[in-house]
Order: structure tokens, then C-alpha cells, then sequence
């Protein structure tokens, strides 16, 4: 087991009374959320009640109609927004492939100038080979795969670019529970050895229990802690 001393550290992002309005009408309102570096986040609550609107305000997919976004105490605009969405990765429920490739996938994020690592062909297939999938899906087109598999190819494509805070929405979805399984063994792995963070949304609480250090509610604005803060790596 680990400490709980990650609150001691100064928080990775912040959500201050964030408001979310599309077409005017009030979804969302007063949401803040501080998270910390190395700690998984849930957002739960019943279908229509914002969970997804609120991963792409934080995100900067959508506008906000009140409150702020802060990275490391500064606003998008002050980090810049190729630099913000790079530190701060959107994994969405239905994937975006690129008509290419599962290799072109996982290298174009890569040639983007806000990211300056090289692609390591040996970190991506040992992510998709820890999520499930073989390497030879690389050669695949990724739009012949299933949801399931485009999730997890999605998924590896955002650890990739090594972001500050990885924003998951439904990751699990289109997959059997042993599939989910693995997911959250290597979430909570990158989330621990390398001093990222998430927030997962889901409808499932008992996953929310399994994977997450907190939940937040966005039925009664109710965080809730977890007794423990992680699995050990065993």
C-alpha cells in the first residue's frame, strides 16, 4: 500500500465552479474538483446528468458558461492550448481513428509540435500488448476494429504523449469484465509509477469503488473518498 500524502502536494489541476450551459440551458453548476498528481477520480451520476459534458469543458472541447480550468494554477490560454491539450488528454467513449493505420494512430499525435518525444515503437506495443492487444495490430486499419479494441488503442495513444491528467469517459465500455480488468490494472500502474493522474467517467460504481481514490457525484455535488488509495503493484 501506498501513503495518503498526495493532498500535501500541490494540486495538478484544478475545476472552480464550473457551469455548463449548451443551448442556455443550465446542465451543471458550482462544480469544483482539486486533483492531485498520482490519484484517480470518479464522475458518476445517471445518464443525462452531465458527466460527459463536464470531461469536455475541462478538457476545452466545450465552453464553460461560468468558472475555470486551471493546470498547475494557470489558465489553458496561459499554457497555451496545444501544450493544455497535451498535458491534459481526452480519451472519448466512441474513439476518433484516423482512416489509416493502428501504427499511423498511435504516431501522428507524436509529429505535433507540442510534443517532443520520438515515438518508441516498444512502448507502444508494450501498452497495447498490456491492455490485450497483439502487435501485429499495429499493421491493422484501425477502423476495422472493434469498439473495444479502438478503446484501447485510444487509450494507448493518449499514455503516449505522456499527459499530466488523462480524461476517460466510459474507458470500459464496450468491453467483457476481464477486459476491464486489465484496464484498470494498467490505469492505476500509470497513474502510480508515473505520477499522473485521471478522471474516469462511468456509470458503473462498483468500478468507480475498484479503480478510483474518490467519486464525485454530480447528483448531490458529493465527493467521496475511498478507504484506500491503491492496490499494491503485485
Amino acid at each position: 500500500m501506498i501513503a495518503d500524502d498526495r493532498e500535501e502536494t500541490p494540486p495538478v489541476l484544478e475545476v472552480r465552479d464550473l457551469a455548463i450551459a449548451p443551448g442556455g440551458a443550465p446542465v451543471l453548476k458550482d462544480i469544483s474538483i482539486t486533483l492531485h498528481p498520482g490519484t484517480l477520480l470518479a464522475i458518476i451520476g445517471p445518464s443525462g446528468c452531465g458527466k460527459t459534458s463536464l470531461l469536455r469543458a475541462i478538457a476545452g472541447l466545450d465552453d464553460a458558461a461560468a468558472g475555470e480550468v486551471l493546470l498547475h494554477d494557470r489558465s489553458p490560454d496561459e499554457v497555451g492550448w496545444p501544450a493544455y491539450r497535451r498535458f491534459v488528454a481526452l480519451v472519448q467513449q466512441q474513439p476518433v481513428m484516423l482512416d489509416d493505420t493502428v501504427l499511423e494512430n498511435l504516431v501522428r499525435p507524436l509529429r505535433h509540435r507540442s510534443v517532443s518525444q520520438p515515438f518508441d515503437r516498444g512502448l507502444a506495443t508494450d501498452i497495447l500488448e498490456a491492455l490485450g492487444l497483439p502487435e501485429r495490430c499495429l499493421g491493422q486499419q484501425a477502423r476495422t476494429l472493434s469498439v473495444g479494441e479502438q478503446q484501447r488503442v485510444a487509450l494507448t495513444r493518449a499514455i503516449l504523449i505522456e499527459p499530466e491528467v488523462l480524461l476517460l469517459d466510459e474507458p470500459t465500455s464496450a468491453l467483457d469484465e476481464e477486459s476491464q480488468a486489465i484496464i484498470e490494472q494498467v490505469l492505476q500502474l500509470q497513474v502510480r509509477r508515473h505520477g499522473r493522474s485521471a478522471i474516469v467517467v462511468t456509470h458503473d460504481r462498483r468500478q468507480a469503488d475498484r479503480l478510483c481514490d474518490a467519486q464525485l457525484d454530480l447528483q448531490s455535488h458529493m465527493i467521496h473518498h475511498a478507504q484506500r488509495w491503491a492496490v499494491d503493484d503485485a
